[in-house]
């Protein structure tokens, strides 16, 4: 019986189709490691690469312009580095891991100006604590809705640390653009609860993006050996982990928790990955470039390799299809205002490209 039900689990969380009509368009070259984007215009982005840089890219005309900084970025290696980035209203939110000394690393957020050409004023406006030597599963992607900014913080492989929200270590936190937090938060009245805790019980959540049908935030997030999911930002939930994995057992096989995917009191996922693909970012498309993609989820994935479509409907997603594979690992998916798709690749040798038909 324990074989026929992973078997089923397997084909329900596997079954995929596979679209030929789709490629990838080199844009830019000469990237190193970037890792996140966000358009200013139709031609226009930001961008971050691992290696420490902020750089302003012109796709029409290839200038690229990289703003001095003196945050503490850390030496990139593995997933380390400077991290997600977001544009809005003149302003420049950046996350990254942040050498804290003593070989310890925070993911932080750091907030700046744009005036003209130059990046003003840039400063921390948000430190993960504690401070940790593990120097994996930092998160991050940050998000704005309706004036307050939503972030991801990884939990830095410390497991059960994701349950106490007197840190902020695997959670979603939920800011003000100045870094004070919002009184309506879950638990900002709690005495010693950080304040700035939003939802609770993640591993290492890489996507976030907003849907504009139902104004809600909605993310990606690793399991370990299985259990990658797609879910939504509830305030005051609590996704679990590492009570349960999701349906995923850890790298050596062995069972995480009582080995229940979920349990009562948890938020469910909508969509699981059984086995992992290493989800990353994700989208809403909201374009009329590509009329068949009208409103499904557009995700990277890292170790598939994968440009992916969900169907998403009511609450519940469906109908994956992988748009493109075999490229590279796909760290990030924007889409600008005319509805064209661009995505970056985590690679030393990597640059942006545009989804086009073939």
């Amino acid at each position: 019986m324990k074989i026929l039900i992973t078997t089923f689990i397997y084909i329900l969380f596997s079954s995929i189709s596979y679209a030929s009509e789709y490629k990838l368009e080199k844009v830019i070259d000469n990237l190193t490691k970037p890792w996140g984007m966000s358009f200013i215009n139709d031609n226009e982005l930001f961008l971050t690469q691992k290696t420490g840089e902020i750089l302003r890219i012109n796709l029409k005309t290839k200038e690229v312009i990289n703003f001095d900084h003196e945050l503490k970025v850390v030496q990139p290696h593995w997933q380390a580095g400077m991290l997600d980035i977001l544009y809005s209203n003149e302003e420049i939110f950046v996350s990254y891991t942040e050498d804290m000394g003593n070989d310890k690393t925070s993911t932080s957020i750091a907030r700046g100006f744009i005036q003209g050409n130059e990046l003003v004023g840039l400063q921390n406006i948000f430190q993960s604590q504690p401070p940790l030597w593990d120097n994996i599963h930092w998160g991050s992607r940050l998000m704005i809705k309706e004036d307050l900014l939503y972030a991801s913080v990884g939990e830095r492989a410390q497991g059960s640390f994701t349950q106490d929200p007197t840190n902020h270590i695997g959670k979603i936190i939920r800011i003000n653009r100045d870094g004070s937090s919002p009184e309506d938060n879950p638990y900002s009245s709690k005495p010693d609860w950080l304040p700035e805790v939003y939802q609770i019980g993640l591993r290492n959540p890489q996507g976030m993006a907003l849907n504009s049908n139902d104004n809600s935030i909605y993310i990606t997030n690793h399991g370990p050996k299985g259990g990658d999911f797609f879910g939504k930002v509830v305030k005051g939930t609590n996704y679990g982990w590492m009570d349960v994995a999701w349906g995923g057992t850890d790298y050596d096989g062995s069972i995480i928790g009582d080995g229940s995917a979920w349990k009562e009191g948890l938020l469910k996922p909508i969509y699981r990955w059984i086995p992992s693909i290493a989800v990353s970012d994700m989208t809403f498309y909201k374009g009329s470039l590509f009329p068949e993609l009208k409103d499904k989820v557009i995700l990277t994935s890292l170790k598939a390799q994968r440009l992916i479509s969900l169907d998403f409907n009511d609450g519940k997603a469906s109908n994956e299809t992988v748009l493109i594979e075999g490229m590279g690992r796909l760290r990030d998916v924007e889409q600008n205002e005319s509805g064209e798709i661009f995505v970056i690749i985590d690679d030393d040798n990597s640059g942006i490209w545009k989804l086009v038909k073939t």
